[in-house]
């Protein structure tokens, strides 16, 4: 279908943004958003580019030909290879077949990815292109190696021909700048708060689109202020593909026309006239036929910056550190303030809740957690006998 065809400049982000993905979640390197944007079709893989080991240069060119159904041995990626000449090689092998695509959950911990039939994420495309009708361009604030990112800022995009601006390493002046009338502009949620209290202002007539975290009508009224008309909000997850959107909070979700209600399952009806039915990642609480509002995610998990972090499992990390009795981890959700994890520590009886213990635990987090894992805030309590927390 050519519709859905990748230019060369967009497998360049794609293979980039898998690149610093995989570095990030499997090797424990982050790549600042200001360095991955300087990485283009020249970039090198080795030595005088990202600088990878053998190891690393393994395991990002096994991560990109699986990112598009292929095996490693497909793509041959070696140090000498640039972003430019994978991406030739890429399209040559999507070309020849492209069956199913495999993304990693949006989860920092874990390795294993999900498969999706290529058919499903084309119509998920055709689906958000729905929503882009009567635009211009799209100005992404999104990387584009996630289903969500996929979806909204590379193959949908590609549907209607719109052109497609990567506006990652864009300050609030630039972007204000940049944005012309009748442009899409796709952040998340932690995006779009931050640039509420940034942005300069907007041109008119500029619809915005989030996915990811929750998005509420306090953010959407304070982003109307800055020039933003309709702000249209997807629901979807790694593991389902795009289920469903509405224009704005308060409003509930629609399911998309390929999309029906079963029970707690929502049923998938495929192009091939087949069927899928699978459970949310989250609980829905269904108000009519085709339309429900988000409960609580069912694997306990929470949004930091479109991430999926759980609270449990990174308490768990904090408790092995030898003063410390137990560990409880919370969100802190404040208007006009980025979403961050706070983790509330029981410490031994006799131990100092002082800066150097502070710094000890944030050397563990540091060490065994991504940057949307780790807690910002530490509040120490001291262990007393007979007695719960101080």
């Amino acid at each position: 279908m050519k519709n859905f065809e990748f230019r060369p400049g967009q497998l360049v982000r794609i293979v980039a943004a898998l690149t610093a993905d995989e570095l990030s979640r499997r090797f424990g390197r982050y790549t600042e958003t200001l360095t991955l944007s300087k990485w283009g079709e020249e970039t090198a893989l080795g030595t005088g580019g990202v600088a990878a080991t053998a190891e690393q240069i393994e395991a990002c060119g096994a991560r990109m030909a699986q990112f598009f159904g292929h095996e490693a041995e497909e793509l041959g990626v070696t140090a000498k290879d640039t972003f430019g000449s994978i991406a030739e090689r890429l399209a040559g092998l999507i070309r020849d077949e492209l069956t199913d695509f495999r993304f990693h959950p949006a989860t920092p911990a874990g390795f294993v990815d999900t498969r999706h039939n290529a058919d499903d994420i084309f119509q998920d495309a055709g689906a958000v292109a729905s929503l882009m009708q009567g635009r211009r361009r799209v100005v992404s604030l999104v990387s584009p190696h996630s289903l969500m990112g996929l979806v909204s800022t590379v193959m949908a995009p590609n549907l209607l021909g719109f052109e497609v601006i990567d506006a990652r390493h864009l300050g609030p002046d630039e972007l204000s700048s940049t944005v012309s009338f009748g442009d899409i502009v796709i952040a998340t949620p932690t995006l779009w708060r931050y640039l509420a209290d940034t942005l300069p202002g907007l041109a008119n007539n500029v619809m915005g689109m989030t996915f990811g975290e929750r998005f509420g009508p306090d953010l959407a009224a304070r982003l109307r202020s800055r020039g933003i008309g309709a702000m249209r909000e997807l629901y979807g997850s790694t593991e389902s593909g795009v289920i469903g959107w509405r224009d704005s909070p308060p409003d509930p979700f629609v399911l998309f026309g390929h999309w029906t209600r079963e029970g707690d399952k929502v049923i998938r009806k495929r192009s091939n006239g087949l069927s899928h039915a699978m459970l949310p990642m989250d609980n829905l609480e269904w108000q009519e036929k085709n339309t429900f509002e988000l409960g609580g995610r069912r694997d306990g998990a929470v949004q930091i910056g479109a991430i999926n972090v759980f609270p449990n499992a990174i308490a768990a990390i904090i408790e092995e550190h030898e003063d410390v009795v137990s560990c409880s981890v919370r969100v802190s959700q404040r208007p006009g303030a980025l979403d961050r994890l706070i983790a509330d520590i029981t410490l031994k009886e006799g131990s100092t809740s002082d800066q150097g213990m502070a710094w000890s635990i944030d050397e563990i987090c540091r060490k065994r957690l991504r940057p949307p894992e780790r807690p910002r805030i530490y509040s120490f309590f001291i262990e007393k006998p007979g007695a719960g927390p101080a």
